[in-house]
């Protein structure tokens, strides 16, 4: 069956933008829409944030993520600036023009440097750009406005503010490229790890690798689908709920395949120790395990349980041989005590 508008219905209506429904209607966050919508049906009058989300009872976070997108796509405007902002449809946007200025942009950043004259790192989440300059940035910028816009169709949503905040740090303080940044998180969108502390956190060691070309992205990209697989691998054989691992577990977990040469069977032997030793899991533990095996030339569970019988050996080995250092007590020589015990009895005085 199909259906048509009923058109009574548009004998009081408002302009609805053919790009909107054309480009926006699948991109956009559909509470993003709801918004816009409204912002449509009161064109004639500016409204605040603060107005927007007392009509709708939404938060006002929600709406000011609106606004942000809204006016990067060029739907809004703040109040004063109208004809600055041109609406955006992100089919036309070619990424040729973003690599261009790739270069040009890794020139203008300055080195950053501490007093020492030594390159610093901006701590984690210590920096959170306000929406203005995010802004500003995305006008002065066209390579960075294409980040923006195509991040969001990657993400298939409204980036935040966090995450607008993490690609303009990756970009400016970092110098990743638009086209490499983007790549990664193509990466982390098939990977289902797209929390902004780990995209950041990938995005600042691609920086300090010097990756800086798709092709050195596409290598680096290999190697990490290759680690993941891997430990896809480890989870079946160690019995672990299957889950992308942490940062600081694929370094590890990286350091255990690649560097010292593991195999999958002897890593998952190393879990059941981990575990039967400490009974929880700690993966500081499970690397002292791998590390002592790496150092001792184990290759084979074969090899770990031969090493781990040596190990057992000495133990009972050198607890045979040490001094007795604590006195113990026995029964039979306090029986002999009490039997050769001389027991005398003394009457004392009484008042009785």
């Amino acid at each position: 069956m199909n259906y048509k508008l009923n058109l009574k219905a548009l004998d009081s209506s408002f302009q609805v933008p053919n790009a909107l429904a054309d480009n926006f209607i699948k991109l956009a966050n559909p509470k993003h829409i709801l918004i816009l919508l409204w912002v449509l049906r009161h064109a004639d009058t500016p409204k605040s944030a603060e107005q927007i989300a007392g009509e709708l009872h939404m938060d006002k976070s929600i709406v000011n993520e609106a606004i942000f997108y809204w006016i990067d796509n060029g739907f809004m405007v703040p109040e004063g600036m109208e004809g600055v902002h041109t609406v955006v449809v992100p089919q036309e946007c070619e990424p040729a023009q973003a690599e261009e200025n790739t270069s040009a942009k890794k020139e203008e950043v300055p080195a950053k440097e501490d007093k020492l004259g030594k390159k610093t790192s901006r701590p984690l989440g210590s920096a959170m750009a306000e929406d203005a300059d995010i802004l500003a940035r995305a006008q002065e910028s066209p390579e960075f406005k294409f980040l923006l816009q195509k991040s969001q169709q990657i993400f298939g949503r409204t980036i935040s503010k966090a995450e607008r905040s993490m690609l303009l740090e990756l970009m400016d303080y970092h110098g990743l490229p638009c086209e490499v940044i983007l790549m990664l998180i193509k990466y982390a969108v098939i990977s289902g790890r797209t929390g902004t502390r780990y995209i950041q956190t990938v995005g600042i060691g691609w920086a300090e690798e010097g990756i800086h070309t798709l092709e050195e992205a596409e290598a680096k990209i290999k190697v990490l689908n290759k680690t993941n697989k891997l430990w896809r691998t480890f989870s079946e054989q160690a019995s672990i709920p299957y889950k992308n691992p942490t940062k600081k577990q694929e370094a590890l977990f990286v350091k255990w395949t690649k560097e010292w040469k593991m195999n999958i069977e002897l890593l998952a032997y190393g879990y059941e120790r981990m575990l039967d030793a400490i009974d929880k899991v700690n993966y500081n533990y499970l690397d002292k395990i791998i590390t002592s095996w790496h150092e001792n030339d184990v290759k084979t569970i074969a090899d770990a349980e031969q090493a781990e019988e040596a190990r057992q050996s000495t133990r009972r080995t050198k607890k045979e041989k040490a001094p007795e250092t604590a006195p113990s007590f026995s029964v039979d020589k306090f029986n002999r005590f009490v039997d050769n015990m001389e027991l005398k009895y003394h009457k004392e005085d009484s008042d009785v």
